[in-house]
Formats: C-alpha cells, structure tokens, sequence
C-alpha cells in the first residue's frame, strides 16, 4: 500500500513537472559545433568582406593579365567640321585675316602589344585622313597604309614588371586572408556554441534537480508524517525545489541569449527560436606536434602581407631611383605613308617612311634629392623586412603557447571526466541512501552541489578544448583533424 501511495504522488509530481516544463519550453532546433562553423565560414561578416577583397584582387591579376595580350583599338573623327578665320603672316611681315572652311575627317586602327619584362610597346598601324577645303573646293587624302612601331625606354621605371610579381602576390595574401577569415569566425562560433552549452547545461540541471527534487519531496512528505525528519528537512526541500524552478527560468533566459547571439552573428532573424546544442566529444588521437605546426605558420596572411610590402617597397626605391636618374629613350617605325589629291594612290603606290630617335635625360645638378629619397626608400625597405622577422617570432611564440595549453587542456579534460562520472555516481549513491534514510539530508545537499559544480567544471574543460584546438586551426590555417589545408575545398 505505501509502495503505491509513493507511486501516484510520484506520477502526480512528475505530471505536474511536464505541466510546468510545457508552459515555457519553445520550439527547439538541435545544432551541432561542426554546423555553427561551418555556417559561419560561409556567413559571418568578416567572411563576406573577405571574400569580397579575394574576388577584387584576382579581378585586378585578371585584368592585368588581358593588359598584356594583344590589344585593337578604333579611332575615328567624323566629321570634324569648322568655319572661321585665322591670322596669316604675310611676306611683308603684316598679319591678314583669311576665312577658312574646312573638314578634317580621320580614321586609324591601331594593335598594340605591351612587353611587360622591358616595359616597351609594339604597334601596328593604319590609318587614313581626309581634308576638305570648301573655301577653294579641294579635297587631299593623306594615309600610311601601315606603319610599325616600338618604344622602348632604357632606363625608365617599368610598373609592368614590379605588378607581374605583386598582383599574384597579392592574390595569395587574399586568399589566405580569406582562409584565416573563416578561422576566425570558426573560433568565434566555437565561443558562442559554449555559450550555449553552458547555458543549455545549467538548463539541464535545474530540469534534472527539479525532478529529482520532486522525488524526495514525496518520499519527505510520507516520512515527516511518520515522524521520522523533521519541518525543517522538509522547508529545506521545499526551499531547493523553488530554487530549482528558479534556475530553470534563469537557464531558459540564458539559453534566449545564447540563441540571440547565434542568430545575429550569422546575419539571421531571430523570432525567439530556442537551440539545443548537441556537446560534442573530445577527439581521440588529435597529436599536435611542435615542428608540424610551426612549418605550417607560412601559411598566415600577416607573412605574406610582409612579404609584399617588401616588395611594394623595393618598388618605390626603384621608381625613386629611375625616375630621378638619367633617362634614354628609344623609338623607331617603319612603314608606308602617302598624301595625294585622290585616295588610290595610297594604297597603290605609297613611299616608304624610317623614323629612329633615341633622346636622353640626365640630371646634373638635384642638390642631394635623388640621394635623399632613395635613401628614405631603403628605410621602408629595411624596417618591412625587420618587422617581418619580428612578426615570425611573435607568431612562433603564440603558437608554442597553445601547444602547451593544448598538452594542458586535453589532461584537464580526461580529469574532469573522471571528476564529473565519479560525482554524479555518488549522488546516485547519496540519493539511495537517503531515500532509504541512511544519510541526512545535509549529505545529499552536499553531493547534489558537488554534482552540479563538477558537471559545470567538465563543459568548462570542453569549452578550453575546442577554444584551444581552434585557436590552433585559426594560427597555422591547417586542419590537424583531416591533415589538410584549412578550408582548402572552399
């Protein structure tokens, strides 16, 4: 008969924990870590604008790279059409007025090919001009039916050939800001997925404690009305089963945060959706060694980003020092060229036509500029690479510091484990015996708190060992997992 009253009163508390659980529970999504990163690699802001700057700089190469093929361009003036009157200088010396009315008519079709290791330009010419005189009613045709160029400065600063080696450079910066981009946003999904675990986790146990709460109440109550506790030991369940209800509202706020925070870090509404994350396991056998991880640190976007500005300022000092120093210049063509009063003499019978200059520049008196300012250039070029050097080691020294920490977290994690196992299995052991009335209540308070507080040690273990191994994934840009670049198939 007592075995049954406990076991209505049993049904009745739990009923009543489902009425209650019901009322404030919303609709729940599950969410994975795995999930959360990966849908921040794709979404996060710093993500977008990487990606952005990654796709404008392979623009740039790709437009540079057309800038090098062969290029055909048109010009035409049709028609070109003016009256007016000029000044003429007579033979005396006087100036008379003539009215003139003419039309000066042109059309060309120019290909051109750049050298980008010489800076030079060939080009292939033809064009046409038409003059029409309506003040004495002539026409004269001048054209070259083709005509080849090249320029080629000697001594001049030559941008072609410093892009051909900085825009691919500048590709890879991208690319790996990109990649580190989604790092980042993976490390900080990993910190509010465990924002929500915790959260979720104080959920848990304000749930199970109030179950459990509810339990003993029942079994209290039957007992003080045999006399066998006293008031107080019934106050004191009382006391923690309003305290439990009170942890589940503050758990489920919480939870309401944690949700929040997800949604708009992902750039999405949030309608009040609450999320159930699902805790993920330590992973067995990530050996992380000192020697692969530091071979790895190349891949940073800071190194290469150093690396270009080196070269951004040996650019300089090279344009400094060529465009102050002495020029020479070198053009020539070669082609047919006539003028006639009819356009088929042009084309059938047209004189040939050399052109070669070489013109030179050089300054002989700049009162110490041209020193100055390449010595100014040689700064950059010397502080970029000292800021280089002192960049690896920084790095170096971050990345030896989460090695330690990753030794140090994974032999927490195993210990709070074992802690976490061992106090749930003596309160499970405390709750038999008071139930049974072999311990004071005051014991199970006590094993019930150390159960909560070692649960609540173990997901801050969890939470250091996926904040370590991320932080690891997000300095080297390489998964220790899979042994492959990070985010590669992107």
């Amino acid at each position: 008969m007592i075995v049954a009253e406990k076991l209505n009163l049993l049904a009745m508390w739990l009923l009543l924990l489902a009425l209650f659980l019901g009322t404030r529970v919303r609709a729940q999504e599950t969410l994975t870590l795995a999930e959360l990163q990966h849908a921040a690699t794709e979404r996060a802001e710093q993500v977008l604008i990487a990606e952005q700057q990654q796709r404008a700089a392979a623009l740039d190469l790709e437009a540079f790279e057309a800038g090098l093929l062969p290029r055909l361009d048109l010009a035409a003036t049709l028609p070109n059409y003016f009256r007016t009157s000029t000044e003429v200088t007579q033979d005396d010396g006087t100036i008379a007025f003539r009215e003139i009315e003419l039309n000066n008519s042109s059309v060309s079709l120019l290909a051109t090919q750049r050298i980008a290791a010489t800076g030079g330009l060939f080009g292939l010419e033809t064009r046409l001009q038409r003059t029409d005189n309506f003040a004495q009613e002539t026409k004269r045709y001048n054209g070259s039916p083709v005509r080849l160029t090249f320029q080629q400065p000697l001594l001049a600063f030559n941008p072609w050939k410093w892009d051909r080696r900085l825009l691919p450079l500048q590709v890879s910066v991208t690319e790996a800001a990109l990649r580190a981009a989604r790092a980042d946003a993976a490390l900080d999904a990993t910190a509010l997925f465990f924002d929500l675990v915790n959260a979720d986790q104080e959920r848990r146990i304000a749930e199970t404690n109030l179950a459990a709460n509810a339990t003993l109440y029942t079994i209290a109550t039957e007992r003080y009305g045999l006399g066998k506790i006293n008031r107080g030991d019934l106050v004191q369940l009382e006391l923690e089963q309003a305290s439990a209800e009170q942890n589940l509202l503050r758990a489920e706020r919480l939870v309401g945060r944690a949700s929040a925070n997800i949604f708009q870090y992902l750039g999405q509404p949030y309608h009040g959706e609450l999320l159930r994350p699902e805790t993920p396991d330590a992973r067995a056998g990530v050996d992380i060694s000192a020697a692969t991880a530091l071979a790895h640190l190349a891949n940073r976007p800071e190194l290469l980003q150093l690396q270009q500005r080196v070269l951004e300022a040996e650019r300089e000092a090279d344009r400094i020092r060529r465009n102050l120093g002495p020029r020479l210049d070198f053009n020539a063509s070669i082609g047919l060229i006539r003028n006639a009063d009819e356009l088929n003499p042009i084309y059938r019978d047209p004189q040939n036509e050399r052109v070669v200059s070489l013109t030179f520049a050089v300054p002989l008196l700049d009162w110490g500029e041209r020193q100055a300012l390449n010595r100014r250039a040689q700064t950059d070029v010397d502080l970029a690479r000292t800021l280089g050097q002192r960049l690896e080691n920084e790095l170096a020294g971050r990345l030896t510091q989460l090695l330690d920490q990753w030794t140090t977290v994974r032999q927490e994690l195993q210990l709070a484990t074992r802690i976490r196992d061992l106090a749930e299995e003596r309160f499970r052991i405390s709750q038999e015996s008071y139930t049974l009335g072999a311990i004071p209540l005051t014991d199970l308070t006590f094993a019930q708190q150390n159960r909560d507080l070692n649960t609540r040690a173990y997901a801050e273990s969890l939470r250091a060992y996926w904040l370590t191994y991320a932080s690891l994934e997000r300095l080297t840009l390489w998964d220790f997992i899979n042994d492959r670049p990070l985010y590669e198939a992107h």
